[in-house]
């Protein structure tokens, strides 16, 4: 399955939804590869911390190497730090290649072999690169922050994506990150007034959610793993909330209890 995650927003916590479902897909014993198209590169330096001479690596295997060859091998896919996981770096780049055409970008983000899943990073705007990475997918993850701005946006996308590609909609959900089950609880918090906008605009919503908790910096700047049986509540309740989010994707039962 490919998988692209994208928001014309930034600051939803994209980059940390792929990592989180690459990891627990991985732990599944999957073998996962992760495209990283985001010009930030937060998940290209997230999979390659501490590998010998990673930057003359990502120089010369990187995404935007693949877009100029036609296709993803292991000229361009760098095995990770991480069990089962393989990434395609990210590369500035990418700044000049933006008018290379979406069919083009689609077909080489599906050309990987021998993968179970392929989980595409994207920018937070609109662009061919963009473009060809939601035409490539079989699903399309756009997180959701609660801010009115963030509605406006997934409108936005979802408004694109009707014009420009109208078939890949129905692969289009919407996923509510940061969570909080404290606000759920008032009619009145600005998550349960954005959660009714969304509601109301929208049908393609996802009923899993991920939760608002501090972990998700320590899981991604400490390498701290993940697992539903931690003492810490706002870890446990990521680990089940990644696992929910997968189970119903892939119509599984499946607990992964640490990833």
């Amino acid at each position: 399955m490919v998988i692209t995650v994208s928001s014309i927003k930034g600051g939803v916590g994209k980059s940390s939804v792929v990592l989180l479902l690459a990891n627990n897909l991985a732990a599944r014993g999957r073998k996962v590869l992760v495209v990283d198209t985001d010009l930030n590169n937060t998940v290209t330096v997230y999979y390659t911390l501490g590998i010998g001479r990673i930057g003359e690596i990502c120089e010369r295997q990187n995404v935007s190497l693949a877009f100029s060859r036609g296709k993803i091998d292991e000229k361009n896919i760098v095995q990770s730090r991480r069990g089962n996981v393989y990434v395609v770096p990210s590369s500035l780049k990418l700044l000049d290649q933006r008018s290379m055409e979406s069919l083009e970008i689609k077909k080489i983000l599906r050309s990987a072999k021998g993968f179970d899943d392929i989980l595409i990073d994207t920018s937070p705007t609109w662009d061919n690169i963009v473009s060809g990475a939601l035409m490539a997918a079989d699903l399309i993850l756009s997180p959701v922050a609660f801010t009115e701005y963030n509605y406006n946006m997934s409108v936005c996308l979802l408004s694109k994506m009707q014009t420009v590609m109208p078939e890949q909609v129905k692969n289009l959900y919407f996923l509510f990150n940061h969570w909080s089950e404290q606000y759920s609880k008032s009619p009145i918090s600005i998550q349960n007034l954005v959660l009714s906008m969304y509601r109301k605009g929208l049908d393609n919503l996802l009923t899993a959610h991920l939760p608002d908790t501090r972990f998700m910096d320590r899981y991604t700047n400490l390498d701290e793993k993940c697992s539903v049986r931690s003492p810490y509540k706002g870890c446990a309740r990521l680990a089940s909330g990644v696992n929910d989010l997968i189970n119903d994707i892939y119509d599984q039962k499946t607990i992964v209890e640490v990833f």
